[in-house]
Parts: structure tokens; C-alpha cells; sequence
């Protein structure tokens, strides 16, 4: 019995239907173009012309600071990938990993590349939703099956409004999925050049049968049954899988949800910006009026040159014609005619809505990603970052829980045996971050500072720690961090800052080697240094030793003594610093 009806390319999940303006709003706000222009840009009213509305929308900026703001989520996570730890699998699998041989997706993407891409993680930021299906090369009709030997599964996702239906198995079944049926959207080629000329929808139709085995049914646009190239076909593919190899990623709703009207009413304000100070970019020419110029009967029409001529500008003409070669006569005891321009400050109010509706953008986007971690109480309006980077890690927990099952299923299409699959360990990184350089120095330079306050060695080691993770966290590998770890616990020291370290050398609280180490020099360095400062205490020595240099010329063999140990004295050739050791000039303290 055929499980489904004729009319499954309308089928649609009940809940997802309602929810599809909003999509359809989300994914305008992303994309943004003159398309989202065009569709958002609202008109002031009934009174403004199509002319100057036209004039308008082509001079109105498009917005798109939620992009911008949904993007820096999307960097953080996938600047995190290439610490993703996957071992075991096999060697075909590894291969595509690495984006070699194809790749995971037969067209040379690595795993990161896939996943942190546009394709999966940035539409699973935007939508809320993200489906990915593994696929395996069809063996042709006829064909044995050792003729696909060498071929590999691959990936390709699938966006939310093209899974269009599916039935959850319960908890006891294998399979995540009972029923699924996806939209592919294909191309159609030109019988003579081979170039892609049009597009057609195509129903995928997935179910479990009654061997517990997965099959596939294609369905054209209009419902009728095809094979994977869209000739007539009613006789299902049977795959020899357990499970409908599909991941559905899932987040809840999309981080833009909320900020869609924000970016809508940017996008209106600056176009009104714009706009006004386009147009009033124009000084207004205004002159007094003592109410004799209405009187038309005492004189003609004023002239260009402010005279009553013929064929002039009438007496009672509201505006004048202008310019830097033409004047204008004005009466007696009356201020003379000027200039004057609208005023700046619709222009600073609007600017000051516009930055506030910017901030809000972003911080309603933190606050989705924090929601994500932990939930917030409603009266709260603020984010801190322990809970956004406690969203981001949730999102990492999906991505990671994804990967599992898709390798999974990768692994059942090479080998059919369960007991025989190779499926690999794979470990997402437990803790992601949005802090700027900046915001690290900061919350680093803090931490040091607790350091001297603590008396406990483990408590300083474990402060220098946290210092490090706060610094380096998210921008160096994990084996890098812990191998810092490492060097921490094996020091002999707690701190290395010089003030300090120089200090406790000074009053005798430590050590040459222990201050040369702390300091970051090499362990034999102190010893060199002591052999330094020897052999220059031993030249000073010398040159005192010397009745000459003491001012008694007689007394001394040599004449010049005086001047060579002033040479001495002042030589930087072995100090660690090259500034001259000469006094300058003495000051004249007299009046």
C-alpha cells in the first residue's frame, strides 16, 4: 500500500505554516539589497509624489546592522572550529575531514568549512533551523555494486522552509525521523549549450518501511512520482540504512526575531535623514515688508535690477530672483534682506534615535544568544558575558551533537554491519567568547593585580590561569593553554612582574636565577650577567686605583688617566642601556 496521498508536495508542518512571514522577514533583513529597500521603505504619505518618492528610496542607505551584529556571533563560534577534536573513523572519512577528495560535500569543503559556513551555522543563527542530509552516490541501473568502490558519502544542507514535513519517531526507535519529506529546488539544462536555463521544485519523500529499512520517493511540483531526474517512476529506492540519514539543528527561533522592526525603522529614519538634508540644503532668501509693496496702484512691476520696468517681477511677487551679480532694493529703516536655513535639530533628534535603535539591535541579539544558556528574568534588560558565552556554548553543543549523528550516518553508508562502522569521537570546545582585544587586556590586568593580594600559591597559580584563558581564550589552540597550564604549575615563581620581581632582588628575597627566570630570561643568564657586572666593577676599580685620575698628575705613569677612566666610567658598551652616562650641563644658581 502506498503510504502517501497525491497531494504530498502540499503538505506542510501545521505550525510552520503561520510562522512563514516571519521567515520571510528575517531572511530580507539578512540579505538586505535594494530588494529590502524597495519592500521596507515606507512613504511619509499621501502627499509625497511617486516623483519624490522615487528621488528618495534611490538615495536611502540600506541598513544592516543586525547582519553585522548576527555575523560576530556566527566569527566567535567558528574562530572556535579548528580547535573541534575528531579521532578514530576511516581513512575515507578523515580524508573528507580535511576537505581533500572532495571534501565533505563534494565540491573541497573541510568540516569546518561546512559547518561554519553560510550553508549551516550562519543559517542556523538566522532561522533557528538547519537541516543537513548525507547522501551517497546512486549506483545506476545495471551497475554492480563494486562500481561505486572509492565513492564517499557527502553533505548538503537544507533550509527551513524546504523541510517541509516530518513525523518524530518516539524514544525507543532508532531512527530520529519516521516520515520527513524535503523541496529540492534543481536545475534544468539547455539541450544544446548544457548552461542551466530554468529551476524546478522536487519533493524528497523519506519513510520507514516495514523491514525497519529507509525508503526514498521522488515526486515532481506536481505530485507525481519520479525517479531522482525527474522521469516517471512509482517504484520507490530502498536504502539499506535503519535511520533517514537527516540532522535537524535546532535552536528555537532565529536571533533576528526580535530586531526586524528595529532594522525596518533605521532603514526609514535614514532615508528621512537623507532626504531632508538633501532638500534643505538650500538657504531660504527672506526680506522685511512694510505692506506698501501690496499696494499695485502706486507703482509697476519691480525690474531685475530692482527698478519698475515692464516685463519685470511684479510688486507683490512673494519670492526674488537671486544671485551673486543681482541686488535688491530694500526700504529705509528696515533690516536688510538675508539668508536662513532650517534648523539642525530634527536632524540631531533622529540621530540620536537612530544610535539608540543601533545599540538595541545588538543587544537584543546578546540577549537571544544568553537566552539561549540561561534564562533571564523578564525585568532584566541587561547581558553580561557569562551568559552569552554560556549561549555560545549551547550553540556548540548543537553543532557538536550534529556532527556526531552525521558521521554516524556516514559511517552506516560505508559499512552496513553496525558492529563493523567506524564511527569517529568527536569533541566541540566547551567555552567560546565575543570579548574584544580591549575587553581581554582589561578583565587580564584585573586578575594579575588579585594575584598579589592572595596569599596561597595554588590560589596565584590558578588566578594566573584564568589570566591566561581571559587573554588567550579562544584565540590560541586548547594544547596551547594547557601546555601554559603546565609551565605555570612547574614554576618556581608566582609572578613576573618587574617592579616587583626587582624589589625582592634588591632586599635580598630571592634569588638571581629565581628573578632571571621570573623574568623570562634564559636559565643561565644570571650567571652571564654576574660575569658582566664583575668584570666592569673590576674597570672602575682600576681606573680609581690610579693617582691621576684623583687629580694628582705628578704621581701617576699615566698622563691621560683622568680621561681614561672617564671613558670607562661612561662606556654603555656592556650596560642595559645605551644612554649616556655624562652629566650635562650644571645649572647657574646665582642671581
Amino acid at each position: 500500500m502506498d503510504p502517501v496521498k497525491q497531494n504530498i508536495v502540499n503538505s506542510q508542518f501545521p505550525l510552520w505554516e503561520s510562522l512563514s512571514q516571519d521567515w520571510t522577514c528575517w531572511r530580507d533583513t539578512f540579505n538586505g539589497g535594494t530588494y529590502y529597500r524597495t519592500t521596507y521603505l515606507q512613504r511619509y504619505s499621501n502627499r509625497e509624489s511617486t516623483e519624490d518618492y522615487a528621488q528618495r528610496l534611490s538615495m536611502t542607505p540600506i541598513q544592516t546592522h543586525a547582519k553585522a551584529a548576527l555575523l560576530e556571533i556566527r566569527n566567535a563560534i567558528f574562530q572556535r572550529l579548528r580547535d573541534v577534536r575528531r579521532t578514530g573513523g576511516s581513512a575515507a572519512y578523515g580524508r573528507a575531514v580535511e576537505g581533500l577528495n572532495g571534501g565533505v560535500d563534494r565540491r573541497g569543503s573541510s568540516m569546518n568549512a561546512f559547518i561554519g559556513g553560510r550553508s549551516v551555522l550562519t543559517e542556523l543563527l538566522l532561522m533557528g533551523k538547519v537541516g543537513v542530509y548525507v547522501d551517497f552516490p546512486e549506483v545506476p541501473a545495471g551497475a554492480r555494486q563494486s562500481d561505486t568502490v572509492g565513492a564517499t558519502p557527502y553533505l548538503y544542507p537544507y533550509r527551513l522552509e524546504d523541510i517541509r514535513n516530518f513525523t518524530l519517531s518516539r524514544s525507543e526507535g532508532q531512527s530520529q525521523f519516521e516520515t520527513l519529506l524535503l523541496r529540492d529546488t534543481v536545475m534544468t539544462y539547455d539541450a544544446d549549450t548544457g548552461l542551466p536555463d530554468t529551476t524546478v521544485l522536487r519533493f524528497r519523500y523519506l519513510w520507514i518501511d516495514a523491514r525497519g529499512k529507509v525508503s526514498l520517493q521522488f515526486y515532481s511540483e506536481k505530485g507525481e512520482k519520479t525517479d531522482r531526474d525527474g522521469n516517471p517512476n512509482d517504484k520507490p529506492i530502498e536504502l539499506e540504512l535503519s535511520r533517514i540519514p537527516f540532522v535537524l539543528l535546532d535552536i528555537g527561533d532565529g536571533l533576528l526575531k526580535d530586531v526586524c522592526t528595529h532594522q525596518i525603522a533605521l532603514l526609514n529614519l535614514a532615508s528621512s535623514d537623507v532626504s531632508y538634508a538633501w532638500k534643505s540644503n538650500v538657504p531660504i532668501f527672506t526680506r522685511q515688508s512694510d505692506g506698501r509693496e501690496g499696494v499695485t496702484h502706486l507703482r509697476g512691476p519691480d525690474g531685475h535690477e530692482g527698478t519698475a520696468t515692464e516685463g519685470g517681477q511684479g510688486a507683490t511677487a512673494k519670492e526674488m530672483r537671486i544671485g551673486n551679480t543681482t541686488g535688491i532694493l530694500y526700504a529705509k529703516e528696515t533690516d536688510r534682506p538675508g539668508f536662513i536655513n532650517p534648523s539642525s535639530e530634527p536632524l540631531i533628534a533622529s540621530k540620536t534615535l537612530q544610535d539608540s535603535l543601533k545599540d538595541d539591535i545588538r543587544t537584543l541579539i546578546n540577549l537571544a544568544v544568553a537566552s539561549l544558556g540561561a534564562r533571564q528574568s523578564a525585568e532584566s534588560k541587561s547581558y553580561d558575558n557569562q551568559g552569552l558565552e554560556n549561549g555560545l556554548s549551547y550553540i556548540g553543543l548543537v553543532l557538536e551533537g550534529a556532527e556526531k549523528l552525521l558521521s554516524e550516518y556516514w559511517a552506516a553508508y560505508e559499512e552496513r554491519e553496525p558492529s563493523k562502522r567506524l564511527v569517529p569521537v568527536i569533541k566541540y570546545p566547551d567555552r567560546y567568547s565575543l570579548k574584544t582585544d580591549a575587553d581581554r587586556i582589561d578583565e587580564s590586568t584585573k586578575l594579575t593585580g588579585l594575584m598579589a593580594k592572595v596569599p596561597s600559591q595554588i590560589a596565584k597559580r590558578e588566578i594566573a590561569k584564568c589570566t591566561v584563558q581571559a587573554l588567550l581564550g579562544g584565540k590560541v589552540s586548547v594544547s596551547v593553554i594547557e601546555q601554559i597550564n603546565k609551565e605555570i604549575d612547574a614554576a618556581p615563581y608566582t609572578t613576573s612582574d618587574p617592579e616587583t620581581i626587582a624589589m625582592a632582588m634588591e632586599q635580598g628575597l630571592c634569588g638571581d636565577e629565581t628573578g632571571s627566570l621570573a623574568l623570562g630570561f634564559n636559565k643561565e643568564e644570571y650567571v652571564k650577567a654576574r660575569e658582566a657586572h664583575a668584570l666592569r666593577a673590576a674597570r672602575i676599580i682600576a681606573a680609581q686605583k690610579d693617582a691621576g685620575a684623583r687629580g694628582a698628575g705628578d704621581l701617576s705613569i699615566e698622563p691621560t688617566a683622568g680621561s681614561l677612566e672617564k671613558m670607562g666610567a661612561t662606556d654603555t658598551a656592556l650596560n642595559n642601556s645605551t644612554v649616556s652616562q655624562q652629566r650635562g650641563a650644571g645649572a647657574n644658581t646665582f642671581e
